[in-house]
């Protein structure tokens, strides 16, 4: 691997190290390289309006709101050809946590997405989205 080489401020170098060591990464540079891969993730999904992905699909609701179990399944087998995974955990007593892992053109999920957001009783959606077509100057670079 080449080797660059930065300049950072102390105080950002301090907290640099502190992550490292509470991340559980082993160098700098590990720490680094996972940065610099998220960051241009991130990048890569805002300008691409085409293209198979992958997400991961958090959503938080409330447990008395009965009906949207039943909603949130009823979304999952419409969406049925782009589930991978689907997981319901119950957080206490007042809410529930739905996992949803999809695979298909960013389109798809993110209308599946927008379906869950505007059901009654839903508190919270996040996800994480990782574009699937990796190219050639990319490749090597997942892999490490």
């Amino acid at each position: 691997m080449p080797i660059v080489s930065i300049s950072l401020t102390f105080i950002l170098l301090e907290r640099l190290d502190r992550f490292m060591k509470e991340m559980g990464y082993l160098s700098r540079s590990e720490a680094i390289r996972d940065a610099i891969r998220n960051l241009l993730s991130d990048y890569e999904l805002t300008r691409i309006e085409t293209g198979k992905v992958t997400a991961t699909i958090t959503v938080v609701s409330r447990h008395e709101r009965h009906g949207v179990d039943e909603q949130l399944m009823c979304l999952r087998h419409e969406y049925d050809e782009i589930m991978s995974g689907n997981m319901h955990i119950h957080l206490g007593k007042s809410y529930c946590l739905e996992i949803f892992i999809t695979e298909d053109d960013i389109k798809e999920v993110i209308n599946f997405m927008g379906k869950i957001r505007v059901l009654r009783g839903v508190s919270q959606v996040k996800y994480t989205m990782f574009p699937l077509a990796v190219d050639e100057e990319t490749r090597d670079d997942h892999l490490v």
